[in-house]
């Protein structure tokens, strides 16, 4: 009776499990299917930028390099025969990274990035096996697709542009061993090119491996799923948890077995080898005391080795220094056009001016500044004015006019940078405050068209002052401004001092 209960329960509840297990797996799947796609588009997109780069930077590498050999050929022409025989040079790296057949042999190269794209696929492809042998479509396409050939060729291209990577690095230290040795100019020039191409191909790969939100959304999904870290970690390392000696062995790896017989077939019998060493180590010790009075000897043998060392190490330094000359290394160079943006958001107010004539204001402004390196930048922004009346008493919102701006920043420390700008507000034409209406204001608001009547009054400052940014949150920064204009008076200002607060996104 109560086996017959457990049967009744068990075929109730089955269908629900099967339904729950058929909608994880098909979860599982389409998430999987969703990461991948997304992954292999931004590294599809990073490998058409990085071999933009490369290429123009290999054009670049190859006039360069043949202008130092020409100075070479005319100073020293038995070592430009020997430099030319130095395989291969910036013109046979350029023909190899178009040759699609010599790269191909570079597929089969192990990159981490694509281990865990295959353990991903590895994953999908077990979840629509269980969804197959639930359903019973054996036999049937797995759903989710099949992304092997979009990543072997992946793979291939990774691999195939870090060898010319190592090519370029390769020749560039074979131009920096000739130029220390013949003395021949240009190299600062060579190592530069190579040093942003290298950021820039670095910046656009970490645009690549950050996760966008649907790659987040999937993974977040995939790692609540049982099972699943333990096909990217197999993956990660190379090697599954259940791989055997033979295994390893058909892999490359060189297991403890071999090297026991490689020491066997050297040495014969391992252990009359270990007796062997162990007499060798008694004799040793009870003939120690009789060579003490060598120590002497060897202490000044040392002691002429360590002058020769420091000798060395000196000629060293003097040839590293020519070798790599020092040159300024700007790390905004790397970054895309768009990362060295920073926008920044501000506001500053003036009070009524004493005779009445020109109302409190409220400035709102946006600012783009460009970062040309990491402590100084420039930039331009708009700002608009509006007029909020002459007192608490008698608040009047109006349109004051707008400004266009143009700065400069300076980071000092602490946070603190030193800011010098000029702007230049458009005011309606008709302002009593502005100096050229003071004495006829309704003439000057009644002359010209509508668009002279809004923008044709008009106000400049030029200011220097000392801005400190403070930490707001994660994501943004704020900052305050004290600075001086020194065309105050010009403006019929009440103050040069100008007090300015904003906030800004953290790059």
């Amino acid at each position: 009776m109560r086996h017959s209960i457990f049967i009744i329960v068990l075929l109730y509840f089955f269908p629900f499990f099967i339904v729950e297990v058929s909608a994880q797996s098909e979860n599982g799947i389409l998430q999987a299917s969703t990461y991948l796609d997304h992954k292999t588009a931004a590294l599809e997109k990073y490998l058409k930028r990085s071999d933009r780069i490369q290429q123009r930077l290999l054009r670049r590498l190859q006039q360069k390099e043949a202008r130092m050999l020409a100075k070479l050929a005319a100073k020293d022409s038995v070592a430009y025969k020997q430099y030319l025989q130095r395989a291969p040079g910036f013109d046979s790296i350029a023909g190899l990274s178009k040759d699609t057949t010599a790269l191909a042999r570079m597929a089969k190269r192990r990159n981490v990035t694509i281990d865990s794209l295959k353990g991903i696929q590895q994953f999908m492809h077990n979840q629509g096996n269980k969804l197959a042998a639930l359903e019973g479509i054996s036999g049937q396409a797995l759903p989710g697709g099949d992304y092997s050939d979009k990543i072997a060729e992946l793979q291939g291209k990774l691999n195939a542009e870090q060898q010319v990577k190592d090519l370029i690095s390769g020749r560039t230290q074979d131009l920096e061993q000739m130029a220390a040795s013949a003395g021949i100019p240009g190299l600062q020039g060579i190592q530069k090119d190579v040093y942003y191409a290298q950021e820039k191909m670095k910046a656009w790969r970490g645009l690549a491996d950050d996760p966008d939100a649907a790659e987040d959304k999937a993974m977040e999904y995939l790692h609540g799923i049982e099972g699943f870290e333990s096909y990217i970690s197999n993956n990660k390392n190379g090697l599954g948890s259940g791989v055997s000696a033979a295994d390893l062995q058909a892999m490359g790896y060189q297991t403890k077995g071999q090297v026991q017989q490689m020491l066997s077939e050297k040495f014969g019998n391992l252990q009359v080898v270990q007796q062997a060493m162990q007499g060798q180590i008694k004799d040793f010790s009870n003939q120690l005391g009789k060579v003490t009075d060598k120590v002497k000897e060897a202490g000044n043998l040392a002691h002429d080795a360590r002058q020769g060392l420091q000798e060395a190490k000196a000629t060293k330094d003097k040839l590293k220094h020519i070798e790599k000359p020092g040159f300024r290394k700007n790390p905004e160079r790397g970054k895309p056009f768009w990362l060295r943006l920073e926008t920044q958001y501000n506001f500053q107010t003036t009070r009524a001016s004493p005779d009445g004539l020109g109302p409190a204001m409220v400035e709102l402004g946006v600012g783009v500044a460009f970062k040309h390196t990491p402590i100084l930048s420039y930039g331009i922004g708009i700002a608009t004015s509006i007029g909020l009346g002459q007192d608490w008493q008698h608040i009047r919102l109006s349109y004051e006019g707008i400004s266009a701006r143009v700065y400069a920043d300076w980071k000092l420390l602490y946070g603190f940078s030193l800011q010098a700008g000029y702007e230049r507000a458009l005011r309606p034409a008709g302002r009593a405050y502005l100096e050229n209406n003071r004495n006829d204001p309704q003439s000057a608001a009644s002359s010209g068209n509508a668009l002279k009547q809004a923008f044709g009054g008009g106000q400049e400052a030029a200011y220097l002052g000392i801005m400190k940014r403070y930490h707001i949150s994660s994501k943004w920064n704020g900052t305050f401004m004290a600075g001086y204009n020194f065309l105050w008076q010009q403006s019929n200002l009440r103050t040069p001092f100008m007090l300015r607060l904003g906030w800004g996104k953290k790059l």
